[in-house]
């Protein structure tokens, strides 16, 4: 292969660092990648299929669609996935494919003449490396049969990137999560309940959600002006802006700031709203302006929340099935209601639980139901 630039190299690490944020995760880098040590496919696999789950697998080739997310509509992930030939590499090692299994015996497997050969995929290289918890991924570059296998200068180049994208990889992964966490904080878990109104460091409102715009649109109780929360009632104004200016203080002085809560009652005669004020972590040293210091929870007793079923799936890589149940479970239902709800047997309701719990690191049902309400159990 010939050698990057210096200029070219740049590049290329910058498409993989910020891999995680495009609408085809990694597919600019995978696609720099193949054109650079000469493949006809590329692909990063995040997660193995299994009998129900279909995996994650991003995906450069001018054949096949740029990602597969729990899909079980191609050869590999429907069937084929358990004959990979280039299964559990030692770690970060670079390798090749006649490296683990002989060109002799290739082609006569059937990953070779379903999976590999309608996408003229042969010679394969890659690594095996892990994710931000520990947990394998795999990188994987082909040449077709009529090309020559990988050289030793790409193998050295793939050991010089294998850092990279492990780290890169593990980052994505961290930031994802965080901003998954984010939306189920303040989105899913919230989306029928709870305002969350965010304020910066002179209390000025920084943004809310739609249950906040919600309640502030209805002007009962409280409003916003000149960015600043507005209480009807004087007292609470008052009681407001004293637990704020208690937080900011602490903050500033880098100590342990108090969470505050606040009874607010309502002109329409509603139950009052519920008010809870609380400190974000703050670095005054590195904290420039303009940036979320608090966190202000409204809660109108009179309404419901509900539970995304997609953001459980991306937070703690269920499968749809399972996020469906667990969403059950966190709504009040018992093992039965759920699996009658969802037309399944006990017995299939009990493994998918059991899968529940290996994925989000719980080991009893009630911990599972606090863990997915956990936004909701912090702020009660």
């Amino acid at each position: 292969m010939q050698q990057p630039s210096l200029e070219e190299l740049s590049e290329l690490l910058g498409y993989l660092y910020d891999g995680h944020i495009e609408e085809d995760p990694y597919g600019v880098f995978l696609d720099k990648m193949r054109a650079l040590i000469n493949a006809n496919f590329a692909s990063i696999t995040m997660r193995e299929p299994s009998n129900e789950d279909g995996g994650l697998i991003f995906i450069s080739c001018d054949k096949l669609q740029k990602t597969y997310a729990d899909a079980h509509d191609n050869p590999y992930t429907d069937k084929y996935y358990t004959s990979n030939l280039m299964n559990n590499l030692p770690w970060s090692e670079v390798m090749t494919l006649d490296q683990c299994s002989p060109y002799s015996q290739l082609e006569q497997t059937e990953l070779y003449k379903f999976c590999m050969k309608p996408l003229d995929i042969y010679h394969m290289i890659g690594m095996d490396l892990r994710n931000a918890y520990g947990q394998r991924f795999s990188v994987r570059f082909c040449r077709s049969k009529d090309t020559h296998n990988f050289s030793a200068d790409v193998k050295q180049f793939l050991s010089m990137m294998a850092p990279h994208i492990q780290r890169a990889v593990a980052n994505g992964i961290q930031l994802i999560n965080l901003d998954h966490e984010r939306r189920l904080y303040s989105k899913t878990l919230t989306s029928k309940s709870i305002g969350i109104v965010t304020l910066d460091e002179k209390a000025k409102v920084l943004s809310r959600n739609s249950v906040a715009d919600d309640l502030l649109r209805d002007k009962d109780g409280f409003h916003i002006v000149n960015d600043l929360i507005h209480f009807d009632s004087g007292k609470n104004k008052t009681k407001f802006y004293e637990y704020l200016g208690e937080i900011l203080k602490a903050q500033r002085h880098n100590e342990q700031a108090a969470v505050f809560a606040l009874s607010v009652e309502r002109p329409s005669g509603k139950s009052p709203l519920e008010v809870l004020i609380k400190p974000m972590m703050i670095d005054p040293s590195v904290e420039p302006s303009r940036t979320p210091h608090m966190m202000v929870f409204i809660n109108a007793p009179e309404k419901q929340y509900d539970i995304d079923i997609k953001i459980l799936m991306a937070l703690y890589q269920l499968t749809r099935a399972e996020a469906l149940l667990a969403k059950l479970l966190a709504e009040g239902a018992n093992l039965d209601q759920s699996a009658a709800q969802l037309g399944i047997s006990r017995n299939t309701a009990r493994a998918q639980l059991r899968s529940i719990f290996a994925k989000t690191g719980v080991s009893q049902q009630s911990m599972l139901v606090s863990l997915i309400l956990k936004s909701l159990v912090t702020i009660s």
